[in-house]
Order: C-alpha cells, then sequence, then structure tokens
C-alpha cells in the first residue's frame, strides 16, 4: 500500500497579469453564473441521485427535492432565484414531513390539484408505493393512497404494477387525455409495458390511481438480454419479432418519455446497468402506437452523457426561466457505481420546450456547494497541530480521476483531508487543508484515529480499512506497522479513548458485523511504542447496531464522548442511525444500555436517518457543554449538528484570493502560461462562453503551458484545480 503524507505548500506571491476593463465584463458574468463552493457545505454530499420539484415554502416557487439513493437520504433545497439566475438554499426543516423514501422517486401531481404526490419503490413488494400530497400554507404533508403497492388490470385481474429498485420507470400522460399512466419493463424486463390510467375514461376526472395494462411492447423496441442494445420494430407477439429471446434482461434500465423533437410525438430516453450513456430512440409512430424508429446514444448532442453506470435523466426548469433544463445523475444500485465528485450533470436548456438545446453548464451542480469527498466519508477530530484547537480529519474511500490525486490509471485514490481549526476556543472557524493530509494509491476505504502513543507530543494516525487491516503511522507519515494488532475484520474503524480512567488509552475498533472489538491498553516501558493493547472482545458491550431491513452487516463506527463527566458511546451504521449507548466500562462482561431518548438533550433535532454507512465525530468545539457531532456518510459529504461552524476557503471568490496564480500572454495566441508558487495545479479545465467543457488536462506541477492554438478566438474560462482549491482565469483568444 503505497501512501504519502504532505505538510502545506509553499507561500509565495505571483503578479497577477491585469484585465482589460472590456474582458473583465465577461470575466464578471460567466464567474458569476457559476454556483459557488461553499453555499451548504454541511448538506452531506451526493453519488447518485433523482430529482423532484415542488413548492415547500408557499412562495409559489418550485423548490428542488433530491434523493441520493446511495446514502439513502432526501434532501431539500429551497428555490431563492429569480428569472435566468441559479440560488438554491440548503434547509432540514421538512425532513420529517416526507414518508421513507426507497431507492427511487418520482414526484408528479396525478390527481391535478397543482401539488406534485410521490412515487416511490416499494420495499420488499417489486412495486409502486404512492403518497398524495396534502400539504397547506407551506405545512408540508403526505399520505398513503397506494400502499404497500400499485396495482394495473392485466391477465384478467388487478396485481401488482411491477417496478424493481433497480429499474427506473416513467411517468407521464402518454396519451393526452390528462391522467398519470406508467411505462416500465414488464416481468420478462425485455419490452416496455404501457398502464393507462383509466381515471378519465371511467370518471372523467385525472384524481384516481386506476390502471389497465395496455400495450405490452409499447414503441415496438425490445432490449438485449446481454448488453444495451436496442431492436427496433420487435415485439414477442407481433410479426416484426427480429431477435430470439433467450432469457430475461439483465436488470437494470431507466425509462423517461419526452418529446424531443417537436412534433407531438413521445421520445424515449434509455440507460442500462453497466453503461454509461443515454440512448435516444425517436418516435415515429402517431400519437395512437408509438414505434422507435431511430436510436442513437450521443445524448445530448452537444456534450453527450458520459456518467457512471446507468444514468438517470429530469427534465425541469432550474434557473427559473421558464424552460426545462436537463439533470443528470447514476442510478446504478451498486454503490460503487458511481462518479463521486462529478455526480450530477446539469445542462441548461439555451432553446425551447418543443426544440430543446442542452448545453453543458457543470459536472457537480449541488455538489459544488458542499462538503464532498466522493465516495464515503469517516471524520474523526483531534488537535492536529498542537495549538490548543480542535481540528477535524476526513478519510474517504477514494475519488475518482476529476479528484484528488488519483493514480496514472484514473482509479479510486483513498485520502485523508484536513480542515484545519483557525477559529477560537468560544468561535471555532474550519479551513479546508491545502491538500491531502494522506493519500493512498489503492481503492480502499480510510477510517482515521489519531492519538499519541509514543509521548513525544505528536499523534500517530491508526487507520482502518475496508479490508480490515490496521496500518500505523507516524505523525511524520512514516509507516510503523503495517499489520497492528494482527485485525482481520473487514471495514476495521478505530476510536481511541481512555475508557476505564487509568490513564492509559483504550482501543474500541468497529468493523462489518455491525459488532465492536474492544483492546485494553497498558504501558510497557521504554519501548518505541510505550502502549500496547490487549484484545479482550470481539462483542463489547453487545453492541450489534445491525438493520436486517437494510443490510445484513451493521458496519459499526465507534465514537466516545464525555458528557458532564460521563462516558458514552454512539456507534453509527449502515442504516443511517446513530446508536447511543450509556453504563461503558471496560470490561467484557457489561451490557451496555442504548439511550435513544437521550439524544434530545444532547444534540437536539439530529435526524434519525443520517444517511448510510453514518460515521459520527463528537467534540465540544466552541466550549458551550454541548459536544459539536459531525457525520460522515456513503455519499462523502459530512453533516454538522449543535452548532454553526463556518467553513472557510470553499468560495471561488475567496480561494482566486487566498490563490494567486498568473496566466500569461494574456491575450493569447498559441500557447498559455499558467505559473502557481503556493500551490500544485492537480487539473485543468477550458470552459467556452456557453459553459462547455472543451478540454480537460491533468496536471501535477505549479508551471504549465497549454496550448490553445486550436481554439477559435474569443473569451474563455480557465478553471484551475488545485491542492488548496478551485481558481477561476479569463483569458482572450487571438
Amino acid at each position: 500500500m503505497a501512501s504519502y503524507f504532505k505538510g502545506d505548500a509553499y507561500f509565495c506571491l505571483v503578479k497577477i497579469t491585469e484585465m482589460r476593463r472590456w474582458l473583465l465584463f465577461w470575466a464578471f458574468w460567466l464567474v458569476g453564473t457559476m454556483p459557488l463552493w461553499g453555499q451548504y457545505p454541511w448538506a452531506g454530499g451526493l453519488n447518485a441521485c433523482q430529482f423532484g420539484r415542488m413548492d415547500l415554502d408557499g412562495d409559489g416557487r418550485k423548490d428542488l427535492l433530491v434523493l441520493d439513493r446511495h446514502a439513502d437520504r432526501l434532501l431539500c433545497f429551497l428555490n431563492q432565484g429569480d428569472r435566468g439566475t441559479i440560488h438554491y438554499q440548503f434547509t432540514r426543516a421538512y425532513d420529517e414531513a416526507f414518508p421513507m423514501v426507497h431507492d427511487w422517486m418520482v414526484m408528479a401531481d396525478y390527481d391535478g390539484d397543482g401539488r406534485e404526490d410521490l412515487f416511490t419503490y416499494s420495499k420488499g413488494w417489486a412495486g409502486i408505493a404512492v403518497y398524495r400530497n396534502v400539504s397547506l400554507e407551506g405545512r408540508v404533508a403526505f399520505e398513503p393512497v397506494a400502499y404497500p403497492y400499485l396495482t394495473s388490470w392485466q391477465g384478467g385481474g388487478a396485481v401488482n404494477l411491477l417496478a424493481t429498485e433497480a429499474d427506473y420507470p416513467a411517468l407521464f400522460d402518454m396519451d393526452g387525455d390528462g391522467d398519470l399512466d406508467i411505462l416500465t419493463f414488464g416481468v420478462l424486463g425485455t419490452f416496455l409495458e404501457k398502464h393507462q390510467n383509466q381515471s378519465m375514461e371511467r370518471y372523467g376526472v385525472r384524481d384516481s390511481l386506476v390502471f389497465e395494462r395496455t400495450d405490452p411492447c409499447w414503441g415496438r423496441v425490445a432490449e438485449s438480454e446481454e448488453n444495451n442494445v436496442m431492436y427496433l420494430d420487435t415485439c414477442l407477439f407481433g410479426l416484426g419479432m427480429r431477435v430470439p429471446l433467450k432469457g430475461n434482461r439483465h436488470r437494470g434500465a431507466t425509462v423517461t418519455v419526452r418529446d424531443l423533437t417537436g412534433d407531438g410525438l413521445l421520445d424515449l430516453l434509455l440507460a442500462d446497468v453497466d453503461y454509461p450513456e443515454l440512448t435516444l430512440l425517436i418516435n415515429g409512430g402517431d400519437a395512437d402506437n408509438a414505434l422507435m424508429v431511430s436510436q442513437t446514444a450521443s445524448f445530448p448532442p452537444a456534450y453527450p452523457v458520459h456518467l457512471a453506470s446507468m444514468p438517470v435523466p429530469c427534465f425541469t426548469d432550474i434557473d427559473n426561466d421558464g424552460v426545462d433544463d436537463l439533470l443528470v445523475s447514476a442510478f446504478d444500485p451498486d454503490p460503487m457505481a458511481c462518479a463521486g465528485l462529478e455526480g450530477v450533470w446539469l445542462y441548461l436548456n439555451h432553446g425551447t420546450d418543443e426544440h430543446p438545446d442542452f448545453q453543458l453548464y457543470t459536472k457537480s451542480f449541488l455538489q459544488e456547494g458542499m462538503i464532498d469527498l466522493g465516495i464515503l466519508a469517516y471524520p474523526t477530530f483531534i488537535d492536529w497541530d498542537g495549538d490548543g484547537l480542535t481540528d477535524l480529519v476526513a478519510g474517504t474511500m477514494g475519488l475518482d480521476a476529476s479528484g484528488f490525486h488519483p493514480n496514472e490509471t484514473g482509479d479510486l485514490v483513498a485520502t485523508l483531508t484536513l480542515f484545519r481549526n483557525v477559529g477560537t476556543l468560544q468561535q471555532p472557524a474550519l479551513k479546508q487543508g491545502s491538500q491531502p493530509l494522506l493519500w493512498v494509491d489503492e481503492p480502499t476505504a480510510l477510517v482515521p484515529a489519531f492519538h499519541d502513543l509514543d509521548g513525544d507530543g505528536l499523534p500517530e494516525c491508526l487507520m482502518g480499512t475496508s479490508e480490515g487491516n490496521l496500518f500505523l503511522y507516524g505523525h511524520d507519515g512514516s509507516l510503523l506497522d503495517g499489520d497492528f494488532l494482527h485485525y482481520d475484520l473487514p471495514w476495521s474503524a478505530p476510536c481511541f479513548c481512555d475508557v476505564d480512567q487509568d490513564g492509559v488509552v483504550d482501543l474500541v475498533v468497529g468493523n462489518a458485523t455491525g459488532r465492536l472489538s474492544f483492546f485494553k491498553g497498558k504501558t510497557v516501558g521504554s519501548r518505541q511504542l510505550p502502549v500496547e493493547f490487549e484484545r479482550t472482545t470481539d462483542y463489547w458491550g453487545r453492541v450489534d447496531v445491525r438493520d436486517y431491513s437494510a443490510s445484513y452487516y451493521g458496519y459499526s463506527i465507534p465514537a466516545l464522548f464525555r458528557k458532564d463527566g460521563e462516558l458514552l458511546l454512539c456507534v453509527g451504521s449502515e442504516s443511517g442511525k446513530l446508536h447511543l449507548f450509556e453504563g461503558v466500562a471496560a470490561d467484557g462482561q457489561t451490557v451496555f444500555e442504548e439511550v435513544p431518548e437521550r439524544w434530545t438533550s444532547i444534540c437536539p433535532g439530529l435526524p434519525l436517518n443520517l444517511g448510510r454507512r453514518a460515521s459520527p465525530a463528537l467534540a465540544d468545539l466552541n466550549a458551550d457543554g454541548f459536544p459539536e457531532v459531525v457525520v460522515g456518510n456513503f455519499a462523502g459529504g459530512l453533516q454538522l449538528f449543535n452548532a454553526d461552524i463556518p467553513l472557510q476557503n470553499l468560495g471561488i471568490a475567496e480561494r482566486e484570493d487566498a490563490l494567486p496564480i498568473g496566466i500569461f500572454p494574456n491575450p493569447v495566441s498559441s500557447q498559455l502560461h499558467i505559473i502557481s508558487k503556493e500551490d500544485i495545479i492537480t487539473s485543468i479545465v477550458l470552459v467556452d462562453l456557453y459553459g462547455r467543457e472543451i478540454k480537460k488536462q491533468p496536471v501535477c506541477a505549479q508551471e504549465v503551458v497549454v496550448e490553445v492554438s486550436e481554439l477559435p478566438p474569443g473569451v474563455y474560462l480557465l478553471r484551475l484545480v488545485c491542492e488548496r482549491g478551485l481558481v477561476n482565469r479569463i483569458f482572450l483568444k487571438r
């Protein structure tokens, strides 16, 4: 396992090239339309998302709902933007108003009352659960109207309308009669079935959910059972069948219908598991009979989607200009099948709804405004620099090639990120470190714990991994022990604490089983490590945080803290719940008591679900007698409770001030020189006036030369991803 510790970068000044006055106009216009990092740093990160709209606060504007299926969290963002602007505010005020949402979500107004209703996967039933939106005057509320599943008349009876957790259905008024129809893959998983809503036909109003399967092969299209190939004019019971079907298709696809050619016919967007593209199929039939006549995997044409596995599109108005834009994110149920950082692509529509022109605006919509370390986040508190202030360090599973320090093949690289406390004892403020504290050239998880084990006044780092090893590093980055304590339980998560207050630190280690291992600490004289540990039990306190409705594994992540002198144990889990225990003792016999009701006095307002693989860290940062709680999750983000601690150095403007970088000549004809003596540049992206990414170049240097001779004359935005943050520069190509 190759690993690297890094310190702060060099501090020098670079003279910045002066911009011409008219060029500054374009700079402010371009940067001003880009989302700023740091708008909602503690929102918790994003990986694989679906989106919906509804008016949460009753102000008449449609707010944004985001379901991250990998973190198992529903997030609410209030729309604060004016016409033509993008401005969303993260809020937790409505979290408890929503029912439990599983795997996928569609927001659609089925009853015509102007309020979007909630459709989601019915876990355990392979069907669709429906909740009617009964919100009034800013009070958000839902009531179940189809539970445990929606039915459809097919084969002589009303049976479950099949939908799986791996398939994303289309809900749309497909016949233009005003009620909501459903398009989904059938039992064989090869043909699309249309389930027509009979509400208008039977009752003359659209307020019912009465479905009948009216077309077992909508669009006369079939999907290959082996890959993402689509066969046109092919039906199981039709004369056009051209391909032998040997069995069920490999499960996993997203389905979206929309008129994308302006001819009044519904076209089809499909994505398949293990494939990164959206396939557009054009409808050449008529209003009564859909017939897909052509297909292309290059959608949108200006910059096709290429996003991890099985992207799912959402058409909605993001910039408040009255025209639907396009959001795309991964849908694959596999939690490792996502981009990590660049996981939410936003295309702004420069055309109309009838004739859209989707241009890529950003690959990290909303992620740019929050701490997002990639895949998984494991926070812990430690005074890293010995200044008397508690800092925050977070480990991660790794980042993709758009993040910090990818290896040469672009594989995931696990990192430790330092958030240094630059505030005071009463007013803490965190600032992201200049570069990763440590990175490992392997796709493993890093779960850090810190303690001064050798008595030199500097904390060593004990690292848990997904493989179950424990690695011990010195404060200088040297690997002291690559098989510490011979620990062998996968997803090891260490935590130091002097449990029995005998003056010698003890060690608690969580793991995939959901239980805890306890190691009693004792001093051993003059050895290099004057503390050694004895493994006394792998079932400490009889703690087991498995929730079989979520997983057969618990992924326990311990954090010990004291409140008014009492030692309490918090354990994160796969289900997203933080378990709280009292009666903590160092012996292997005491059974700890779980006391969830005590959260109300320790951390009021702590949500019940903090996201899959919830990972807690607790410390009293502001000396008010109550612990601040930071929780990581599978989405790679961090959530903060019990305080409002600012996170410095996340806004674009702040980063530009802190990271002066020179570019010359400007205007440029052929070669653009970039110099940074304060930080390492890790990636260079060129963006045109329409927000299109036209060139991307990974680097690892402080001086870079970029060839721009092939660019047409014009104004361009230069995005520089540095180890300390993001810097934007504008240049003119002659």
